[in-house]
Order: C-alpha cells, then sequence, then structure tokens
C-alpha cells in the first residue's frame, strides 16, 4: 500500500510537468498551448509494410507496400453517427516494383480534384498519396490531398501505364484469298520499357489499366525477299484493332499500301478512349501475287495514356 501512496503523487507531478491546459487547449511539454492539441516535441503514430493487397483499418496510418506483383489496398466504409471519422488520415507509399491501388469502399468515391469522383488512386512504384476522410457517407467520401513521386523529376513513363516494344524477328503470317484475314503481330524479343505489365509480348495486345486516353504507335516493315519465289504484295495494310477477336473487331486506323512490290514500310498512329481491361494491338494483312504466307520484320509499337 505504501508503494503505492508513493506512485500516485510522483504521476501527478510528471503530469503537471509536461502536460497543460490552457484555455480549453491542451499542451505537451508546453505551459502555453496554443491550438487544441499543441506537442512540443516528436509526434509518432502507426507504421506498416506489406506486400500484399488488403484492407486499411482504424490501426492503421502510415502503410509502405512494398509488393513486386499488383496489390489493392481498400479504404474503410464510411460511418455515421457517433462511428464517423472525419478527418482521418491515411499516408501510402509504393516501396515496391507492382502498381498500388488504393480503392473507396462499395459505391464510394475519392475526391481526385478533377471534378468527378473515382473509385480507386493507381500509386505507381516510387509514389507517395495522402487521404481524408470528408466525413459524408455517400459520393466522395475520401479526398486525395496529395499524389507525388520521390524522385523530383520522375520518369514520364512512371506517371501513365506506358509501354515500347519492339522486334526483328521474320514473322510468316497467312495471305489473304478473298476476305481479309487480319494477323496480331507479336514480339518475340521482349518489351523495351513495360510499365504496370500493360503489355503481352505473347500476343502483343496493350491492355488499358483504367480507363482514359491512350496514344498508340506502331510500325513495321513487309518484306517477302527471303520467301521463295520472293513473291510480291498486291496490297498490304496495317491496323491498330481495338478488341482484337471480340465481335466486332474496331479498326481505330489503317494504312493501305496497293502493290508496293516485295517490300514497303508503313506505320499508323491514333488516340482513342480505353475503358479498363479493353485492348490495343498492332496487326496486318496483306495479298501476294504467289503461295500462302507472307512476312513482315522490324515490328514496334508503343501505347501509353495521356488523359484520364
Amino acid at each position: 500500500m505504501r508503494k503505492k501512496m508513493l506512485f500516485l503523487p510522483l504521476l501527478v507531478v510528471l503530469n503537471g510537468a509536461f502536460m497543460h491546459s490552457q484555455t480549453g487547449n491542451i499542451g505537451i511539454n508546453t505551459i502555453s498551448p496554443g491550438s487544441k492539441l499543441t506537442v512540443n516535441g516528436s509526434f509518432a503514430a502507426a507504421y506498416k509494410t506489406t506486400a500484399t493487397s488488403g484492407p486499411v483499418d482504424a490501426n492503421d496510418y502510415y502503410i509502405a507496400y512494398s509488393g513486386n506483383s499488383n496489390g489493392t489496398l481498400a479504404l474503410p466504409a464510411a460511418a455515421s453517427g457517433s462511428g464517423n471519422f472525419i478527418g482521418r488520415i491515411y499516408h501510402f507509399k509504393n516501396t515496391g516494383t507492382g502498381q498500388l491501388s488504393v480503392t473507396a469502399d462499395g459505391s464510394e468515391l475519392i475526391d481526385n480534384q478533377s471534378g468527378a469522383g473515382v473509385s480507386s488512386i493507381n500509386i505507381p512504384p516510387g509514389y507517395y498519396a495522402f487521404f481524408i476522410s470528408k466525413g459524408t457517407t455517400a459520393g466522395t467520401t475520401w479526398e486525395l490531398i496529395l499524389l507525388s513521386s520521390s524522385d523530383s523529376l520522375p520518369a514520364a513513363e512512371t506517371t501513365y501505364p506506358f509501354s515500347a516494344i519492339s522486334t526483328t524477328t521474320r514473322q510468316s503470317l497467312p495471305a489473304s484469298t478473298g476476305p481479309y484475314i487480319v494477323s496480331e503481330l507479336n514480339y518475340p524479343q521482349g518489351t523495351v520499357i513495360n510499365t504496370a505489365g500493360v503489355l503481352n509480348t505473347s500476343n502483343g495486345r496493350f491492355t488499358a489499366p483504367t480507363k482514359g486516353y491512350y496514344m498508340f504507335y506502331g510500325s513495321t516493315q513487309f518484306d517477302n525477299g527471303s520467301l521463295p519465289g520472293n513473291s510480291a504484295f498486291a496490297w498490304a495494310i496495317l491496323y491498330l484493332i481495338k478488341n482484337y477477336n471480340t465481335t466486332p473487331n474496331n479498326i481505330l486506323v489503317q494504312s493501305y499500301q496497293p502493290s508496293p512490290g516485295t517490300l514497303v514500310g508503313t506505320n499508323v498512329s491514333c488516340i482513342t478512349y480505353l475503358n479498363a481491361g479493353e485492348t490495343v494491338s498492332l496487326a496486318s494483312a496483306a495479298a501476294v501475287s504467289s503461295g500462302t504466307v507472307y512476312q513482315v520484320v522490324v515490328s514496334s509499337l508503343y501505347g501509353y495514356k495521356i488523359a484520364n
């Protein structure tokens, strides 16, 4: 009992030395707090690192995502009444190599200052994002305060999904004998740049991870010089095609070459709007004077998002 009696006065003395109250304000290590809470010293909050997708909860404050594959962290659902957490803040840093997506709950949205709420915010590797709860329970319930790179001069290709790809491999494709046979070009030598894994090298398709406006440029060389007989082209066409192998195919742009001989180079480019999950690929078609195949070589494609 004596130990307890000695401890209680000591605790009161310590509290009196470091915590003060003045006109409704509380100060720590200061006798004259000028705000509701004034801390004259360092401040610490929860630090968490994760490499997997999952929910964000009331015990989180700063989360570092270290995953090497794409992941999603889900903000908590808005609450009304006594459970409302207006003003709650979260910090996110993508320290991994995969794409991090921070999503709002259900039909809730995030105010990203674009004039309309979005359901999620993508945080590329090396980027940081800062969110605050607006206290609302429907519509835009969260506000994006800041999205920035740790690098003062971030590379352009990390700002939006970007890919650049090329190959010098000859590809033999079936020639047209009537209705067009449209064949996608692929890239066995792999990508040069492929942020967020947006381009599939086996089928040559660029897949939009988010909706928005995208720019594409593709080129190839129709070249039958290595085929037996050096068959000439009756015509050759290069395309950019949206959602290849669906009904209907959407030809975005084409370049038609009539009677180009055995060798001709051509290119195509366009700007188009894509929804998340839609694809764009470089494809070609050609008719030949003899034989059943034609060849292309030195093919390249790049695509990137330019606006939401």
